[in-house]
């Protein structure tokens, strides 16, 4: 929308129909790249028995991720915006993440215990420290849950 108001703002101000034609050209074009790129970031995640299965949702791709490549899960309670959890992972020698909606906060910790089921060597994060779910992974594993 804001890219549209711009671009409709730079349209009426200039009275050049080729200064016209170039605005709407570039605002038509931003606006493509940004759908483009939001299909290709858009998945879905399934955490199964054996491994996660990352399904991308406009694109024919699908990641599976096992359980022992999960070096971290991040608890994201930022404010002024939806939390997320972030699980980064390892790939063929490569760092990666990926971020989506975060579990419901009472089944959190339920998955926070499963997911350790699985791989217990997941560090555990919450951002920011002083948040409540911190208070909770301390009751459970202790002051030195991250490690």
């Amino acid at each position: 929308m804001i890219i549209v108001t711009i671009g409709f703002g730079i349209f009426s101000a200039v009275e050049n129909l080729i200064y016209q034609i170039l605005s709407i050209s570039i605002t038509l074009i931003l606006i493509g790249l940004i759908i483009y790129y939001a299909r290709i970031k858009a998945f879905s995640i399934v955490f199964e028995n054996k491994h996660v299965v990352v399904k991308y949702r406009f694109i024919s791709k699908v990641k599976h991720i096992n359980y022992s490549d999960i070096t971290e899960l991040k608890y994201i309670n930022a404010s002024k915006s939806p939390t997320t959890n972030e699980i980064k992972f390892r790939e063929a020698e490569q760092n990666l993440s990926l971020k989506f909606l975060s579990i419901e906060y009472e089944s959190y910790i339920e998955f926070v215990k499963w997911i350790k089921s699985k791989n217990d060597k997941i560090q555990l994060t919450v951002f920011p420290s002083d948040n409540y779910m911190n208070h909770r992974l301390q009751e459970i594993y202790g002051f030195k849950y991250r490690k």
